[in-house]
């Protein structure tokens, strides 16, 4: 757990600089290779009867490896569609994402697979597991993905469920685990490729308080480990563990 007091930025606007965010600086030659960069991000989609709807606008995010980058606010401000622009599911309208020295938002084809897959694991708020895979099979799929040997994957597999204290739960079905269970095994399929950048969409959604701790517990070791940790949260418990805490603004509809 973080003993420091979070910081926080508060935007009714969506609007954070960076102390880095002019393109020139936001390069392979600035940070960590780990470090994320948002700069001046739009996201605008068609809503219900055609308006044009804009959940985020003109926001910009410095989130340094090793600490916790929390995104929070109310219903439909945009915390979502932050989170799969940072996991490139979704490309903003405008502006530029950064890990390190690849540009995100600028990705295609194989080089857009290869980060998906190797630079970015994501956790889902419902888990996502394979229902018909075991605990092992399911940490084993992204590894599957890039091709690693079977005997690498599977030593890698159970050496993360060691790690997470699933050892023993490693040949059961997700339908056979708490939710604090296969939380911790969606943690252990994000870290299976070994990524620099991990992102959790309200990871303690459907946790209780014994879980909650875990799972707070479990993102600061992943952040100790120099890795760059991005959640949305509306959890005060697990603010507590945030290094720093990102308010989103409203969301804008127009005609």
């Amino acid at each position: 757990m973080n003993n420091a007091t979070p910081t926080i930025a508060m935007t009714d606007t969506n609007s954070l600089r960076s102390p880095t965010d002019s393109d020139s600086c936001v390069n392979s030659t600035t940070g960590s290779r780990r470090d994320l960069h948002l700069v001046g991000v739009t996201v605008s989609y068609t809503g219900s009867h055609g308006a044009s709807v804009t959940p985020v606008s003109d926001l910009s995010v410095y989130a340094p490896a090793g600490r916790i980058t929390a995104l929070v606010g109310r219903s439909g401000s945009g915390k979502t569609s932050v989170l799969s622009c940072i996991a490139a599911t979704l490309r903003p309208m405008s502006g530029k994402i950064w890990l390190g020295g690849a540009e995100v938002s600028a990705l295609n084809g194989q080089a857009l697979d290869e980060y998906r897959r190797r630079s970015v694991g994501v956790v889902h708020q419902s888990y996502n597991l394979i229902p018909s895979l075991s605990v092992l099979e399911n940490v084993l799929v992204p590894m599957g993905l890039i091709g690693t040997k079977r005997r690498h994957a599977e030593t890698r597999a159970r050496g993360l469920l060691d790690q997470l204290g699933l050892t023993d739960l490693a040949q059961r079905r997700p339908a056979q685990l708490s939710g604090g269970q296969q939380q911790r095994v969606a943690v252990a399929r994000a870290l299976a490729n070994d990524p620099s950048l991990i992102v959790a969409d309200e990871p303690t959604a459907h946790l209780d308080g014994g879980s909650v701790d875990d799972v707070r517990n479990l993102l600061r070791s992943i952040a100790d480990e120099g890795r760059t940790v991005v959640i949305s949260t509306h959890d005060d418990r697990l603010l507590d563990g945030a290094d720093q805490v990102i308010m989103l603004g409203h969301l804008r509809a127009t005609a």
